[in-house]
């Protein structure tokens, strides 16, 4: 009977240890991303420029925007891609945006892109540069407070693009067919807002 509680027991723990261990491998896989590469490494401004001007420093670990014109410029260009960001904001009603498949030319900021909008007022997830649906209603429902972290998904395929806020959707367009790859660019329009945790999966490969 004692060797028998044993048994049962060490059966138990065996188990117990085979959850936890399936369970740590699911939960890093899954923080991993596969197929993401960080575009900020929390330090630096390394794999951006600054343009026009622009008043990103990196700092605490967080991308920080001290208002101000320009705007900040991926190394790379992309095609197609999802793209991932936390952002908040210092104050109400801080303008900004994320460009999209941007040239590099322009006084402020490209003179070609695409811009989802990244403003804590009711213009939050507008596109700028094609038609678009966006549920205002929804997004300022999920839109989180000043000081808060939200997180952007942006995925561009084609002509296509679909823009979630804090794992909603918020505004899709499949107008995006005028303009077919370019940088990636965080806007600086007098707005004070910090940014963390960019990534990028490339579909353009």
């Amino acid at each position: 009977m004692v060797h028998n509680r044993c048994v049962a027991r060490t059966a138990v723990v065996v188990a117990a240890a085979c959850f936890w261990s399936g369970s740590n491998v699911s939960w890093a896989a899954g923080k991993a991303e596969e197929g993401f590469v960080s575009l900020f490494d929390g330090k630096t401004l390394n794999g951006w420029h600054l343009m026009n001007g622009a008043q990103f420093v990196a700092q605490d670990g967080v991308l920080k925007l001290n208002g101000g014109h320009g705007w900040l410029r991926s190394d790379k260009e992309y095609s197609d891609f999802i793209l991932r960001l936390e952002f908040r904001f210092m104050k109400p009603d801080q303008d900004g945006g994320v460009f999209l498949r941007s040239n590099m030319e322009g006084d402020d900021w490209p003179s070609r892109k695409y811009e989802v909008q990244c403003q804590n007022t009711a213009r939050m997830g507008m596109i700028f540069g094609a038609a678009h649906d966006l549920n205002v209603e929804l997004t300022q429902k999920t839109l989180k407070p000043v000081g808060e972290w939200n997180e952007y998904e942006i995925t561009l395929v084609k002509s296509s693009v679909e823009v979630r806020l804090n794992g909603e959707v918020v505004s899709v367009s499949a107008s995006m067919d005028k303009l077919t790859r370019g940088y990636l660019g965080l806007q600086g329009e007098n707005g004070f807002h910090e940014y963390r945790n960019i990534r990028i999966k490339d579909l353009g490969k």
